[in-house]
């Protein structure tokens, strides 16, 4: 049995320090592919390769080709099926096995998700070229992302990353004691769930992608540019956007928003919410004269009724915040959006080094940026309740 093997050499190796060096280097990882991992942009997809694998073999202590050895004189590991033998999920599981087993209250070491999270990356990675073996038409991937009715459950997430890691608080809930015991049997068992349960859930969308594609269904990017000079350009409903736009922009100037939207903004981030409820005091008393507080919130208007092909009534609704939120994260490139975030990224420039260090990472930038955003969502969306 593999782990009646390994586990010495785990106990031995991962040490405080080498579990630390783990999950640095897997942040890290997050961290240079952020730009997809913490979106929906399902278009493209990041790479996993021998360096990021050497990850884990470097921290328990085993090389790939002792993995290798073990599996083939294995009675229970059949070394045909490449995802059930594959030397680094089953690393990945041996080295959660040891820190379920190891840890005191059985279950609660957050290390054990960080791991099974990061072997199911490159689970993703894989299933994603064979879905999409030369990436997917982004404009056809974003109005797929943007128009899933809420059966599909990355629908409540705000990045790929977060989906993929909710996978993993199912997985690791459900096969707890599978994983504890890691037989032989286990071992491929586990590997196998988590990669069925990735499957269909990538399976489902590249379906809705691929009749969307047939049907020359897409987010319309046409346009060359968008400024916040652009507020009457869709002549049939400025009068319903501009009334909206000065609504919510009077409100947030003169402070009558209620605080909790900004609460509801940092759900699943990191954000601190007395740094972001900084932010956006400041972003409000630095508007001026430059009107871009007014131009983001009629961008983020016109591209809802441009996009959904909703009518205006509908930003009232739940559809506008679901729409708007997974629409945000797939990284669209119509230019209203590429103009909202490129304008809080401004924001964000001339505010956040007063609350802090002067340069943050750009995974801490991004949720910065999302949590602005999702706030002016919740804002705009409340008001439009309210329209008299």
């Amino acid at each position: 049995m593999l782990k009646d093997e390994f586990e010495p050499i785990i106990a031995k190796s991962l040490t405080p320090t080498s579990l630390k060096e783990m999950e640095k280097k897997m942040s890290a990882y997050v961290d240079r592919n952020s730009d997809i991992l913490l979106s929906l942009d399902l278009s493209r997809r990041y790479s996993f390769g021998d360096a990021d694998r050497q990850v884990v073999y470097d921290a328990i202590g085993i090389t790939e080709d002792q993995l290798n050895v073990a599996i083939r004189n294995s009675k229970s590991i059949y070394s045909g099926n490449k995802i059930q033998s594959n030397p680094f999920y089953i690393a990945s599981i041996l080295t959660a096995s040891h820190l379920l087993s190891s840890d005191k209250k059985k279950g609660d070491n957050p290390v054990v998700i960080t791991v099974i999270t990061y072997m199911s990356l490159m689970m993703w990675t894989s299933l994603h070229k064979g879905f999409f073996k030369y990436e997917a038409n982004k404009q056809v991937m974003d109005y797929t992302i943007a128009h899933l009715d809420s059966t599909f459950r990355i629908r409540q997430f705000p990045s790929l990353f977060a989906f993929i890691q909710d996978n993993t608080m199912t997985v690791v809930n459900t096969y707890k004691d599978r994983i504890m015991t890691a037989a032989d049997k286990d071992l491929t068992w586990v590997i196998d769930a988590i990669w069925t349960r990735l499957k269909g859930k990538i399976k489902k969308i590249s379906s809705e992608f691929y009749k969307n594609h047939q049907s020359g269904r897409y987010l319309n990017t046409d346009e060359d540019s968008y400024s916040e000079e652009d507020f009457h350009e869709m002549d049939n409903q400025s009068f319903g956007i501009d009334r909206l736009t000065n609504k919510v922009y009077v409100k947030l100037i003169n402070r009558q928003y209620d605080k909790r939207f900004i609460k509801y903004s940092i759900t699943q981030s990191d954000t601190s919410l007395t740094k972001i409820t900084n932010l956006i005091e400041d972003i409000i008393d630095s508007d001026g004269e430059s009107g871009k507080l007014r131009g983001v919130i009629s961008a983020m208007i016109e591209f809802y009724l441009r996009q959904s092909g909703k009518p205006i009534e509908y930003i009232a609704k739940g559809d506008y915040v679901a729409f708007m939120k997974t629409a945000y994260a797939s990284n669209t490139i119509v230019p209203q959006m590429e103009f909202i975030k490129s304008t809080i990224d401004g924001w964000l420039a001339d505010n956040m080094y007063k609350y802090g260090k002067a340069k943050y990472g750009k995974t801490l930038q991004i949720q910065y940026r999302r949590c602005i955003y999702m706030f002016l969502v919740f804002v705009i969306n409340f008001e439009a309740k309210n329209v008299g």
